[in-house]
C-alpha cells in the first residue's frame, strides 16, 4: 500500500512537466524553433525592458498596498514598510513555485510579525480567490463588449463558475448541510469516513477564518485596490507587444490578456509555462506573426519573473533581518473576531 501511495505520488509530481512538454511539443510544430529565435532576435530589447522595469516595480508596490489593507482588516495594523520586505522576498520563492511565494508571505508575516500562522495563510488564500475573481470578471467584461459574438460560448462557463463561487462561499461562511451530506455520501462510497465540518479552533476553521468573517467591502475594496494592477498590466503589454513586431489593438487585449492570465494561473504546469503561451497564440494569432506572438509571450514571462525576483533580492537583506520575539500561537476560539476593529466601518480606509 506504501509502495503503491509512493509511486501515485511520483506520477503526480512529474504530471506538470509531463503536460508542460506536451503543450511545448503541440507549439513547436506551429512554430519552428529558428522562426522564434529569429523573432527574438528583431525585437527591440531596450525599449521593452524600459516598460518592464517600472512595470514590476509599480506591480510590487501597489501588491504590497493590497497586503497591507488585507493584513489590518483582519489581523493587526502593520505599517507598509514593514511589509514591503516581506512581499518583495517571496516573489523569489515564486520564481520556483507560485503556490511557495504565497506560503512564504505567509510565513514570514508570521516570524516578523507574531500572527498565528495559519490565519494569515487563510488571508492570503482570500487574495488569491480575489484575483481568480478578477480576472473571471475582467474576462467576462470584455469579452462580452468586445466580442459578443462569443458570449454563448463562455456564458456557460461563467454559470458554473458563479454558481461554484457561491456555493463553496456559502459553505465556507455559512454551512451548507446538504452540500455536506452529498460530499460525506460520497466519501463513504469510496470507504472513506471524512469530516467536512471545519472543527471550531482547528486548522481548517483557522484558515477559513478571513473568507467566513471578510464582509461584501472588503471584497469590493480588494477588487477596487487590484484594480490598477490589471489596466497598467493591459497598458505595458498593448506598447511592449510593438516592440517584438505585433500590433494588438488595445481592446482585443483588454477583452482576452484576461482570459490569458487565467490560462496562465492554472497550476497544471511548471512555472505557469505553456498554458500562457497557447493561450497568447490562440487569441491573438491574428494580429501578427505566431513567431513573434510565441517570442513575445515567453519574453514577457521570463522578464516578469526575473525582474520580480531582482527586487526581492533588493529586499531581501531586510526581510531576513531578525524580528521581534513571535507571540505564541493560540488556536481560535468560537467566539474570535480577528482584529479587535474587524468589522466595524471606520477601520475601513
Amino acid at each position: 500500500m506504501g509502495e503503491a501511495s509512493s509511486i501515485r505520488q511520483r506520477l503526480l509530481k512529474l504530471l506538470p512537466w509531463v503536460i508542460t512538454l506536451a503543450i511545448f511539443v503541440i507549439i513547436f510544430r506551429r512554430v519552428p524553433v529558428p522562426e522564434l529565435l529569429e523573432a527574438l532576435q528583431q525585437a527591440r530589447l531596450l525599449p521593452y525592458l524600459a516598460l518592464m522595469a517600472p512595470y514590476s516595480m509599480i506591480y510590487c508596490l501597489i501588491d504590497t498596498f493590497v497586503l497591507t489593507q488585507a493584513v489590518t482588516w483582519f489581523h493587526q495594523p502593520v505599517r507598509y514598510t514593514r511589509i514591503l520586505p516581506v512581499r518583495a522576498a517571496a516573489y523569489i520563492l515564486s520564481l520556483l513555485n507560485p503556490g511557495l511565494g504565497q506560503g512564504g508571505t505567509a510565513y514570514y508575516l508570521h516570524r516578523r510579525e507574531g500572527m498565528p500562522f495559519l490565519e494569515m495563510a487563510g488571508t492570503i488564500v482570500f487574495l488569491v480567490v480575489i484575483e481568480f475573481g478578477q480576472l473571471a470578471l475582467y474576462a467576462a467584461i470584455g469579452i462580452f463588449i468586445v466580442q459578443p459574438q462569443l458570449a454563448a460560448i463562455f456564458a456557460p462557463f461563467y454559470i458554473v463558475f458563479i454558481a461554484a463561487f457561491a456555493i463553496a462561499l456559502t459553505y465556507v461562511r455559512h454551512g451548507f448541510s446538504p452540500l455536506v451530506r452529498v460530499l460525506r455520501a460520497v466519501a463513504r462510497l469510496s470507504g472513506r469516513e471524512i469530516s467536512f465540518t471545519p472543527r471550531p479552533g482547528g486548522p481548517r476553521a483557522r484558515i477559513l477564518h478571513t473568507l467566513q468573517t471578510a464582509g461584501v467591502r472588503h471584497y469590493l475594496l480588494t477588487l477596487l485596490y487590484k484594480a490598477p494592477n490589471f489596466f497598467l498590466a493591459v497598458l505595458v503589454h498593448y506598447l511592449a507587444v510593438q516592440q517584438f513586431g505585433v500590433q494588438i489593438p488595445f481592446l482585443a487585449l483588454l477583452a482576452f490578456l484576461p482570459v490569458v492570465f487565467l490560462a496562465a494561473s492554472l497550476p497544471i504546469t511548471v512555472a505557469h509555462l505553456g498554458t500562457s503561451q497557447a493561450a497568447w497564440l490562440f487569441f491573438f494569432s491574428a494580429y501578427g506573426s505566431e513567431a513573434r506572438l510565441l517570442a513575445y509571450s515567453l519574453a514577457a514571462h521570463f522578464t516578469f519573473m526575473m525582474l520580480n525576483s531582482l527586487i526581492g533580492l533588493c529586499f531581501l537583506r531586510q526581510a531576513l533581518k531578525a524580528p521581534p520575539k513571535p507571540q505564541q500561537e493560540q488556536p481560535l476560539q468560537p467566539g474570535y473576531e480577528g482584529h479587535p476593529h474587524h468589522g466595524n466601518e471606520s477601520s475601513l480606509p
